[in-house]
């Protein structure tokens, strides 16, 4: 698991190096530059340059989308990124343990974890095990619309539904987060606002973006109502801030450790929300 609340992951192309710092300071919790999709073939090479220097610039606290290490390009990209270290680094197309020991092995004498992108029929399949592989992994994320081509389905919420709730069974279980696809239409604030309540309901822990104009209805989706905080509150108060306060009662209601966490979560999501409130003001 992630060890800083992530809500939204941003992502900018690789090949638009000018971008990146209007990227950083747009208020997503994580920021990925993409080598991967969002980048042309010609320009892989200075794309991988250009992530680089922004980690060495910027700080470590970036994600770089790889290419496939099913090829040359995904591992050259992962000799280049070991050298700076960020953050994260996400693994396109990652449908194998195989990818996560190969990335494992290049990361080797780094602080650098891994969100592995599940965007592929034997991805999905093996999900559980990519999850669970290695203590690197921070995360899974969902690639929605190479899964919904490869799948024949339309690439909306319902029909992926199957889908997402096999991949929010997967990270549950090795205890990892879970980043939704983004949103592609940038105007449909509507659209972007009731997806990611869904997803948030569904069990992800956080919602892709492609666009700056779509972090605030992201964070606005994940804040917990006021009943949600004052019930999350009553539950910390109940065990002293304590994740292993065995079963306790709290408000006439059976309360064991699950739930102990989900509440120390929502507090986490209010906490994030006011502290954005007072940056604004």
């Amino acid at each position: 698991m992630m060890n800083n609340l992530i809500r939204s992951l941003l992502f900018v192309p690789g090949s638009k190096p000018e971008r990146f710092e209007k990227a950083l300071n747009a208020g997503a919790d994580l920021v990925c530059i993409d080598l991967e999709d969002a980048v042309l073939p010609s320009d892989k090479h200075t794309a991988r340059e250009a992530a680089s220097s922004a980690v060495r610039q910027f700080g470590r606290k970036l994600c770089v989308r790889v290419n496939p290490l099913s090829s040359p390009l995904g591992v050259d990209d992962l000799v280049s990124l070991a050298k700076v270290q960020p953050q994260f680094v996400m693994l396109a197309k990652c449908d194998s343990v195989e990818h996560i020991d190969n990335a494992c092995e290049q990361l080797e004498n780094t602080e650098t974890r891994i969100i592995a992108l599940i965007e592929t029929i034997e991805g999905l399949a093996q999900a559980a095990n990519i999850a669970a592989r290695s203590d690197r992994v921070a995360a899974l994320m969902f690639g929605g619309a190479d899964m919904s081509a490869e799948l024949r389905c339309d690439f909306s919420y319902e029909p992926l539904l199957h889908t997402r709730s096999q991949l929010v069974l997967a990270a549950a279980k090795a205890g990892v987060d879970l980043i939704d696809v983004p949103f592609v239409d940038i105007k449909d604030d509507a659209g972007l606002l009731a997806e990611t309540q869904k997803i948030k309901a569904l069990g992800f822990t956080a919602k892709a973006a492609i666009h700056p104009c779509q972090i605030n209805t992201i964070h606005r989706a994940f804040c917990p109502t006021d009943a949600q905080i004052e019930k999350a509150r009553a539950i910390q108060n109940a065990v002293n801030g304590q994740d292993d306060a065995g079963v306790v009662v709290v408000n006439g209601q059976m309360v064991d450790r699950p739930i102990i966490l989900a509440a120390k979560r929502t507090l986490q999501l209010a906490s994030a929300a006011d502290n954005e409130h007072v940056n604004e003001e």
